[in-house]
């Protein structure tokens, strides 16, 4: 029989059948509907990022890219695949229940990624690309997370500075500014507020 993926990764743009169609039949197939989906694709409008995201994509990588990035990519969604499935041996019930909620954040970590650089993203900003009002983006973040939407932009900044630093991605000064920070010495105070030590004993 032939054996399931651990990882799908499709280009949008193909000869006979365009990626979101694709994505369809993956998602369709109980084989293969839970393994995580990365697209690769030259620049397009967030929007039809976010309708990929909608359909079940994991990510987006786009054209021309950098191997490390694409490397930080998969491993991340490994790892969130081995979590999935001992969530799913705990607990059956919640996978289903949360599907919702997982596409939220997965559009939600979309647009954080696509404006990482971006130092004045603002709450409303993000808001008004999924659709929502401030109140309630806010509301349900805070539901899901327990962070306000400042809270969770900063850790989801510190995170991805966290996994660059592990892959030796650029200097402290190039992760800083990639991440979104307008200073090494606010990125580095931040980083060690929240990690409880300093960037460079990463």
């Amino acid at each position: 029989c032939e054996k399931t993926p651990d990882l799908i990764i499709s280009d949008v743009m193909m000869p006979e059948v365009d990626g979101y169609e694709f994505l369809k039949g993956i998602r369709a197939n109980p084989k293969t509907r839970l393994v995580p989906f990365i697209f690769l694709t030259a620049k397009v409008e967030l929007e039809s990022k976010l309708h990929g995201m909608e359909l079940g994509a994991d990510g987006y990588i786009t054209k021309p890219f950098e191997f490390r990035e694409l490397n930080l990519k998969v491993r991340n969604l490994l790892l969130t695949k081995e979590r999935y499935a001992q969530q799913k041996l705990q607990d059956p019930s919640s996978v289903e229940e949360h599907s919702q909620d997982t596409v939220f954040l997965k559009k939600l970590n979309l647009s954080l990624e696509e404006q990482l650089e971006n130092t004045s993203l603002s709450t409303e900003d993000l808001a008004a690309q999924l659709n929502m009002s401030l109140s309630t983006f806010s509301r349900r973040l805070k539901k899901l997370t327990g962070l306000s939407p400042n809270q969770f932009i900063k850790e989801f900044r510190l995170k991805k500075a966290k996994d660059m630093i592990g892959v030796n991605y650029g200097t402290l000064s190039e992760i800083a500014t990639k991440t979104g920070f307008s200073t090494l010495s606010y990125f580095s105070q931040s980083f060690k507020e929240h990690f409880g030590k300093n960037p460079s004993e990463n």
